[in-house]
């Protein structure tokens, strides 16, 4: 386990190197002094201010998640010598169709929290954005590269992470608990932590990985994390964006003021309807996993 994890981290990081220093780059052609720290550090994801369009910068970042997933695989398989299938899901088949009942179930309550914020909530806060060969390109892009970022964190965090730890704890908490904050700490690094502070969105992070790790606890497999999660976050690189937001997108609908506060209480809602969805259709009867 730790030389798998030390490996993906090494993978992770390499990449993220790398990619700094192709940013750093063009930053440099576009007249920005990479010497001042402060300044190169404001807009160094900005495709704007480096003179990139968003979908180039959207399909670096998204590459790193491909590069990070190619030598966990490799790692698990060669490495740790253990079947990656078994850390997807307990039974012998993923069960694909759990996988896009659960993007399905994701996709339709994230619309509809956004047409309720839309129509009546803050109907101002939104501008229609549309350009047909900037929005096709997003979408190819998003379509083949979100889903391999969206399952690798699924995989690592609730899937390998959640066994490693199983092997040093008495029942399921301290694992859930654990890659829980470790998934919300992951985040922390993202525009919209500083932004909006680690008040609000460190709890909001962590309650995610928390939802979707009980989940995969019930479930016996990641297969409803990952469709939620490729829902998530493939309906939030297309459908809206904002300055803040880590995934600077050519998207159909542009945030001008954001309310973190009122997002966070419609995402609890969501998640909420989602987990009694899932209970109503599966009958999970393993509610005491927790404590296994």
């Amino acid at each position: 386990y730790v030389f798998t994890i030390l490996i993906t981290v090494f993978a992770y990081f390499t990449y993220q190197i790398l990619m700094l220093g192709i940013l750093v780059y063009f930053a440099y052609q576009n007249g920005i002094d990479i010497m001042d720290t402060v300044a190169l550090q404001k807009v160094i994801i900005n495709p704007d201010a480096l003179g990139i369009s968003k979908n180039f910068m959207l399909a670096l970042l998204l590459g790193m998640f491909a590069f990070t997933f190619w030598a966990f695989y490799l790692s698990v398989k060669k490495i740790h010598q253990k079947p990656f299938i078994s850390i997807v899901t307990a039974y012998p088949r993923i069960r694909w169709s759990r996988f896009f009942f659960a993007f399905g179930v994701w996709c339709f309550l994230f619309l509809s929290m956004f047409l309720i914020d839309y129509l009546w909530i803050s109907p101002d806060d939104y501008t229609f954005n549309f350009d047909a060969k900037k929005f096709i390109l997003l979408l190819i892009i998003s379509a083949l590269l979100l889903p391999i970022q969206s399952s690798f964190e699924e995989l690592f965090f609730r899937g390998y992470l959640m066994q490693g730890l199983s092997l040093i704890s008495k029942n399921g908490i301290m694992p859930l608990l654990f890659t829980s904050l470790l998934f919300g700490l992951a985040h922390m690094n993202n525009p919209e932590a500083e932004e909006f502070g680690a008040a609000i969105m460190f709890p909001y992070y962590s309650l995610f990985g928390a939802f979707l790790g009980l989940l995969t606890l019930w479930n016996n497999g990641v297969e409803l994390s990952m469709g939620i999660h490729v829902a998530n976050n493939l309906l939030s690189s297309i459908l809206i964006t904002s300055e803040n937001t880590v995934l600077q997108t050519d998207a159909l609908f542009i945030v001008k003021q954001e309310n973190p506060s009122n997002d966070f209480i419609l995402w609890i809602f969501s998640a909420i309807l989602a987990l009694l969805v899932f209970q109503y259709k599966y009958k999970f009867k393993n509610h005491i996993q927790l404590l296994k």
